[in-house]
Formats: structure tokens, sequence, C-alpha cells
């Protein structure tokens, strides 16, 4: 190396305050462009007293939470200077103090977004650069992150209302097949009492009446049978005689007067009626007293 050809280390610093604005400052050795502040360690100088001390110089500013970001160099040829700059990143102390610019170093200064420093002219090449590498794209990856896990969220969200009103439906689905099929197994029910009913009267003494007991009892056993399978099934048989006239559970087919009996009571089932989760789906139809 030549006594010509010099190498010079020096540190810049990208300072954000809280909302995340850029500040930069106008150089007038960089071509009054937009630059980061920094300059060049002296010798015997830690790095960290450096960037103190050269922002301090430069802008007035107290800076804190110094984060090193990257190595970047350019050689200058014809000054036949190679650069060697260490970038870092800090904060504003308080974003309430003023800069105060030394005219040699600075003449004027802007605080930005990043995105907003990007489609200026006289911001600086390299530090548009590492705006795009180091600040923007990690706060744009951080907005999307945030962007993707707020659409999970509500994608999962809506997954569980749907599968919540999934098995609700599934629930009423079941349970409206299940009184449809209950509805109609029911008449059949009813046809079987009102002919169990109507079985002969059998005389005890009669051989005959005898074997036809044992089939009448049979038959009533098999019609117990279908009631106990009814009544498995949350479906409950409607009151009706003895009980007084109910117009939300009975239906009255027509009176007749019975001695002794007040009026309004239901004297004779000629259809039974049925209840669900105490919901009525069949009234019944009977004969009350007048």
């Amino acid at each position: 190396m030549t006594d010509e050809q010099k190498i010079h280390i020096v540190v810049r610093v990208y300072i954000f305050d809280k909302d995340g604005k850029l500040f930069l400052i106008k150089s007038p050795k960089e071509g009054d462009m937009f630059t980061a502040p920094g300059g060049h360690i002296e010798y015997g100088e830690k790095i960290s007293d450096t960037v103190l001390r050269e922002v301090k110089e430069e802008t007035g500013l107290d800076i804190k939470n110094l984060e090193y970001v990257t190595t970047s160099e350019s050689i200058r040829t014809e000054e036949g200077i190679h650069y060697i700059a260490l970038r870092y990143r800090a904060e504003m102390v308080d974003d309430e103090q003023k800069p105060v610019l030394q005219p040699d170093e600075a003449t004027d200064f802007i605080v930005l977004s990043p995105g907003e420093l990007l489609i200026r002219q006289d911001v600086k090449p390299t530090v548009k650069k590492h705006i795009e590498e180091f600040f923007l794209s990690k706060k744009q990856n951080l907005d999307k992150s945030e962007e993707y896990k707020k659409d999970w969220q509500r994608a999962l969200a809506d997954y569980k209302n749907l599968q919540k009103e999934t098995n609700e439906r599934r629930g009423e689905w079941a349970q409206m097949s299940k009184a449809q099929i209950l509805e109609d197994f029911i008449p059949v029910y009813d046809n079987f009492k009102s002919a169990f009913f109507h079985h002969p009267i059998l005389q005890a003494d009669n051989e005959e009446h005898k074997q036809m007991k044992n089939w009448i009892d049979g038959i009533g056993f098999i019609m117990k049978q279908f009631g106990d399978v009814i009544k498995s099934h949350g479906i409950e048989e409607i009151k009706t005689v003895g009980e007084k006239f109910d117009p939300n559970m009975h239906e009255s087919m027509g009176e007749e007067e019975v001695e002794g009996q007040e009026p309004g009571m239901v004297i004779k089932e000629l259809i039974g009626g049925y209840k669900m989760g105490g919901k009525v789906i069949k009234a019944a139809k009977v004969i009350i007293s007048k």
C-alpha cells in the first residue's frame, strides 16, 4: 500500500424514533444527499464510544439501544481510499430532543418512515439499499407475520363457529329425524291401543276364552313394549281420562253429560296425545263432560 492509498474505518448509525421513523442528515460530504450520521474511529477509541460521540457531534442527539447491523465497504480509486463502514441501529433517548446540526457536517435533517425515504431522490443509494435490506423488509415481514397471524386467528375462529353451528344443526337434524320417525310410528301405536281396548269380554269358565285370554295378554305385552320404546325416546303420553281439559294438550271432539261429573273433565280418549321435550307434538283427541 502506497502513501496515497489509505484505509478508513468509519461508523454509520441509523437512528429511529418511537414511531419507527428514521432520522437522516444531509451531508455536504455526500453531495448534499441524505445519509446516516457517523464518522471515523479514532485510534484507541472503542467503536461504541465512536458511535455515541459522532452522533452527538453531528446532530446533538442522545441515542440508546445500539445494535450492530452490517459492514459495508467502498473503494474510491481516484482518491486512493478504501472505506470500511460499520453500520448500527439505535433509538432516540428522547423524541422531543431537537437536533443541533454542525454546518460542516450536516446542513439539514429529515425524520420519515423507511418507505417514505425510499421514494426520495435525495437519499443516498447505499442508505436506500440498507433500508430495504435491513429495515423496510424486516418491518414488512413483521407486518405480514402479524397479518397472517390475524388471518389465521380469524380462520380458526370461523372454523370453530362453523364446527359449533354444524354440531348444533346435526343435533337438530337428528332430533327432527327422530321426531319424524316417532310421529310416523305413533299412529301405529294409537291404532294398536284402540284395537286392544276393544277386545271382546271373556268368561273365566270358558275354556276357549281362556286360550283367547292368553293371546290377548300377549298382545297387551307387545303394546306395552311399543309404549316403552316411545318413552325411551323422550316421548311422553299426555294424560287424558280424569284430567281437567287443557286446550294446550287436548282437542275436544265432543261433549257428553255424565252424572256426578263436573263440566270440562276428560271422560274419554279417542286418540292419544304426545309431548316431546315438554312440547306438544300431537294433541290428544278427547270427549269432555258438560
